[in-house]
């Protein structure tokens, strides 16, 4: 190899190029040839077969990746040459309160580039890869439904994994940083005591914030792909499925938050040590908020209430529930109106859930009829208003009670049982109008309330004035 060194072929103004160098430029060739030649040959269709993925994104990934390989061959060659000419090489922060402490230094040079290039395509790649990688797996856990259309399901997919191009663009900013020697810019510090002087660089924060996207990354995996396959195995229902999915992210973004913490270098005890006298006095302030926060982790625990039960609140307000969140649920009342009710209200008030029990629930309608009318008519008439009603269930049967005899009127009750629980006002409406019309056909007389009043003309006597 020194002889190598020592035969030079040529030379280009202030570089020499020897045999050596001419060598090592042909094993790199050879070597990208051959990397290109399993990626583009063999793995790359390999890849295809296995994944059901459109032939643009095949386009475009082989020629990304014949990019990444000219390119690191071209650093190659700069590096082998030693012709890595340096645009800039400097400092760029000196700490003024300590003299020992090294300054920050930035260097660019044209391999810099190269990598901060190749770094942001290979990131674009992986982006690529791995969200269609996902998808498909997405759609082969039998999730999406067949009557989805394929170029609607694969964006609705694709949505679930987004973060997954943020998180590769932040490491690629992470490795540019840290070859040019940014990484080390401190933006502030801070004294934390106990543990001492905590510098936040530039390196920390986009560590921090690709731990961010990591957990999310994963929780989305987690949930989207294996929970999905569990919950379908396990015939979950949906309301305990956005229980169990609402707990994990509660869970997974706490984790997260701590590992932020931690890689942006803060120590988590000496924190909390210090902000206890804080966190006791926020508690007291927000202990409404607290409280409901509490009460959102019970209701998911307890599924008293899960999302799209139909429940009444003690205002008589009725709605559907369609999210359970940290502080607030959200309900979609009978008037399409979508309200926000503290998740105190669903605990500590008294609230009917008309979803608990098979999905169906009695109901009554009120009428009263004139003295004198046949008794066995109406009743005859009220069971075949509601036998001739679509939402009005034929098992249990419906059923007429005489409640009582009213001061003006015998006064009864339509008992019936419906699954419809968000629209029984409009079924009420429906069996009155059918009602008054069967009344109407067959001379029942619905009365009205009568007072009979008496006026009492006062005698003489007490007409006159006492005497003194």
């Amino acid at each position: 190899m020194e002889r190598l060194r020592d035969i030079n072929l040529f030379e280009l103004e202030m570089m020499s190029v020897n045999l050596y160098q001419v060598v090592l430029i042909a094993l790199a060739l050879l070597g990208v040839f051959v990397l290109g030649w399993l990626l583009l040959e063999k793995l790359l269709p390999l890849y295809f077969h296995r994944e059901t993925t459109s032939e643009q994104n095949h386009g475009r990934t082989r020629r990304v990746i014949r990019f990444v390989l000219v390119s690191f061959f071209l650093m190659s060659v700069l590096r082998i040459l030693e012709i890595d000419f340096t645009f800039f090489d400097g400092i760029i922060q000196r700490d003024y309160n300590c003299d020992d402490c090294p300054p920050v230094y930035f260097t660019v040079r044209i391999s810099t580039i190269v990598k901060a290039l190749v770094a942001f395509i290979i990131a674009n790649v992986l982006d690529l890869i791995l969200e269609e990688f996902l998808t498909q797996r997405y759609h082969r856990s039998g999730q999406v439904s067949s009557t989805t259309g394929g170029a609607t399901a694969q964006p609705i997919a694709g949505d679930r994994f987004k973060s997954a191009r943020p998180l590769m663009y932040t490491l690629a900013l992470l490795f540019v940083a840290q070859d040019t020697g940014a990484a080390k810019f401190v933006f502030h510090k801070f004294n934390e005591g106990l543990s001492g002087e905590v510098a936040l660089t530039l390196g920390r924060i986009l560590y921090a914030i690709a731990i961010f996207f990591v957990v999310k990354l994963v929780l989305n995996i987690f949930t989207t792909l294996i929970m999905r396959s569990y919950y379908s195995r396990s015939k979950i229902d949906s309301g305990s499925q956005f229980a169990i999915n609402r707990l994990l992210t509660y869970f997974a973004y706490l984790i997260g938050v701590l590992l932020v913490i931690q890689a942006a270098g803060f120590n988590l005890v000496v924190i909390w040590t210090g902000a206890a006298a804080l966190l006791v006095g926020i508690g007291i302030g927000l202990q409404q908020t607290f409280n409901d926060l509490i009460c959102g982790v019970i209701i998911l625990f307890e599924r008293s209430v899960k999302v799209g039960d139909v429940v009444e609140l003690s205002g008589h307000q009725v709605g559907t529930v369609r999210k359970i969140g940290t502080r607030t649920s959200v309900l979609e009342t009978r008037d399409d109106i979508i309200i926000f009710v503290p998740n105190s209200k669903l605990i500590g008030e008294n609230v009917t859930n008309w979803s608990q029990v098979e999905r169906k629930a009695r109901f009554h309608v009120k009428v009263g009829v004139a003295y004198g009318s046949d008794t066995e008519l109406v009743k005859n008439l009220l069971l075949e208003v509601a036998k001739d009603h679509p939402r009005v269930l034929d098992s249990p049967r419906p059923i007429v009670r005489l409640l009582d005899f009213g001061d003006s009127s015998l006064d009864f009750d339509l008992i019936f049982w419906t699954r419809d629980f968000v629209r029984v006002e409009d079924t009420r409406s429906d069996l009155r109008f059918a009602i008054d019309a069967a009344f109407r056909a067959r001379k029942v007389e619905i009365p009205f309330p009568q007072r009979d009043v008496w006026m009492r003309s006062p005698t003489r006597e007490e007409e006159l004035p006492e005497e003194g």
